[in-house]
């Protein structure tokens, strides 16, 4: 049994870094559990059921897009399907492996997770003998609903909201990528990521503008100005 002297913890499994705050822990020196400090349970056996239920969703997901690009071979389709269904399968893969077992915060699970959908839509695009239709309106429509989801999260913690400002800038510069391949010809109508960039930039500059003190030191400290 080890201890954490921030959380003033004491972890029951093997644990060698503090699950709440990720500190290094602390040999107890005492193996009475009638401690004066809070006592974390041994969360190894869930660790475990969590390792297994990804397993089997990974092979589960694996075998259905062998079944489906079987049945995709013997009907002759002209579209091949079964490799929409298998970029789908791999981006459900990636949510469930990257969302349940990096140790991670929310907002950098969304933001990779908004990363690996513009490329979900991008490779769907490019199965189905890319129309471009993914960068001309699929993805400023991903950034522009992923610049209401972080408003909204700002909202929910309204007290830490300052904290969603380096997401904010992710999705801008993203979005700004995107304009650059719109200024090089690759998206036929920027129309729509335009507007995704403007979106995106507003957002970004109303949390520093409205945000005023708080949003200059959050900055400060994230770029150490």
């Amino acid at each position: 049994m080890s201890k954490c002297n921030r959380c003033n913890v004491q972890i029951l499994d093997n644990s060698h870094i503090c699950p709440m705050c990720n500190g290094v822990l602390m040999g107890a020196e005492t193996t009475d559990y009638h401690s004066t400090s809070n006592m974390y349970p041994d969360v190894t056996p869930a660790i475990r059921k969590l390792n297994l239920f990804i397993k089997i969703f990974v092979f589960a997901a694996v075998l259905i897009e062998a079944i489906l690009m079987i049945i995709n071979s013997f009907a002759g389709d002209d579209v091949k399907w079964s490799l929409i269904c298998g970029v789908a399968l791999g981006y459900a893969c990636f949510t469930v492996i990257y969302t349940l077992r990096r140790d991670k915060s929310h907002r950098t699970k969304l933001f990779m997770q908004t990363l690996f959908a513009l490329l979900m839509v991008y490779l769907i695009d490019v199965v189905l003998g890319y129309n471009g239709w993914s960068v001309d309106y699929a993805i400023p429509c991903i950034i522009m609903a992923v610049d209401g989801v972080i408003a909204i999260l700002m909202f929910a913690n309204i007290r830490h909201w300052q904290n969603y400002l380096l997401l904010q800038i992710m999705m801008f510069i993203t979005s700004i990528f995107f304009v650059i391949l719109a200024a090089c010809g690759v998206i036929a109508h920027p129309l729509l990521t335009i507007i995704a960039t403007g979106v995106s930039g507003i957002a970004f500059l109303s949390s520093v503008v409205f945000g005023d003190r708080e949003a200059i030191r959050e900055l400060t400290r994230r770029f150490r100005i």
